[in-house]
């Protein structure tokens, strides 16, 4: 024979043995291992019951209490407020009872260009320009900020707005 069938012969067997020793035979059986069952634990959470709401009392809105007192003069006592709006005092002339107590407001979303180079306003007692003593002197009073002062001595207030001059009241305390 011819050495290269007899090689290629010794190669075909070499690989059909080899096949062979790989195939499953009795003893060499594959094990197919099945996975264990999984079981889920199902919770149902029973339905909560209901909330039932009261109903809800009926709101009646009373007008707020005023603490500013007018009496059949047209003077005022107890507690009242000048608003300080659209680079003006509101109202810019009063007369009250010794006693009250005057808040100004500011809530004059004008300012800040149109009146004056700030933003704020504040209430000074006195003519515009007064120097030395102020009965009262408030600080810079930004959006919604608020002076108060008592008024305990009888005689007649003016006073402006140091930043807006042209801002003035006046405010006369009777008995």
């Amino acid at each position: 024979m011819d050495s290269k069938i007899f090689a290629v012969i010794i190669i075909a067997v070499i690989g059909i043995g080899a096949v062979l020793f790989m195939l499953p035979g009795d003893n060499n059986e594959l094990t197919v291992i099945e996975p264990e069952p999984v079981i889920e634990e199902v919770i149902v959470e029973p339905e909560p019951e209901p909330i039932i709401e009261p109903e809800p009392e009926p709101v009646v809105e009373s007008e707020p209490e005023s603490k500013t007192i007018v009496d059949e003069n047209g003077i005022l006592s107890g507690e009242v407020e000048i608003t300080m709006e659209n680079l003006e005092f509101g109202p810019s002339e009063i007369t009250i009872k010794k006693g009250t107590t005057v808040t100004w407001r500011q809530i004059d979303r004008s300012i800040g260009g149109s009146g004056g180079g700030v933003d704020w306003h504040n209430v000074v007692e006195g003519p515009p320009g007064k120097r030395g003593d102020h009965v009262f002197k408030s600080k810079e009073l930004g959006f919604n900020g608020g002076f108060t002062f008592k008024f305990d001595e009888v005689g007649v207030f003016e006073y402006y707005c140091d930043p807006h001059p042209f801002m003035i009241g006046k405010i006369t305390v009777v008995e």
